[in-house]
């Protein structure tokens, strides 16, 4: 019995030191040099990549060109992905490893047909899970969606 006890507190000691740090800390933050800044001043990591998985924070939606509010909004999803696109190809994906989709919107009836359009015109099917939310502000003030993701890396 007690060499059983000794060995299963030997294992133990070795899980237990492997996982000493946070995941975090076994992670590679990823930081595309346009960022630096960012990752710097405001702690913000565009994205974390750990176990196959990356998962890319925030980025948003404003509106861009002329036009009406869709046209308008239509050009701000699009170069938003094309922001989402860029970090992705940093930690090694690409918009076809997307599998959870998330957006955040201060006018969800107004802009979800729109992103919805937008979305399917920029990634191939299969669709990723999607959640679309609704909310008063983000953290820009010229911000009105905005979109995170959770890639998976084949390796």
């Amino acid at each position: 019995m007690t060499f059983r006890i000794v060995v299963v507190l030997v294992l133990m000691s070795f899980w237990v030191s492997s996982y000493a740090d946070g995941a975090r800390q076994r992670a590679e933050i990823v930081v595309p040099e346009k960022w630096k800044s960012a990752y710097e001043g405001w702690g913000y990591a565009p994205a974390v990549k750990i176990d196959n998985i990356v998962y890319v924070s925030g980025v948003v939606v404003s509106l861009k060109g002329e036009g009406s509010y869709e046209e308008r909004y239509v050009e701000g999803f699009k170069h938003a992905l094309k922001e989402i696109e860029g970090v992705l190809k940093e930690a090694g994906a690409t918009m076809d490893d997307i599998v959870k989709f998330t957006t955040y919107h201060t006018d969800l009836q107004r802009q979800l047909s729109v992103a919805v359009k937008v979305r399917m015109e920029s990634m191939n099917p299969p669709h990723p899970a999607w959640t679309a939310v609704g909310t008063t502000a983000l953290a820009t003030p010229f911000g009105v969606t905005e979109i995170d993701v959770t890639a998976h890396v084949s390796e």
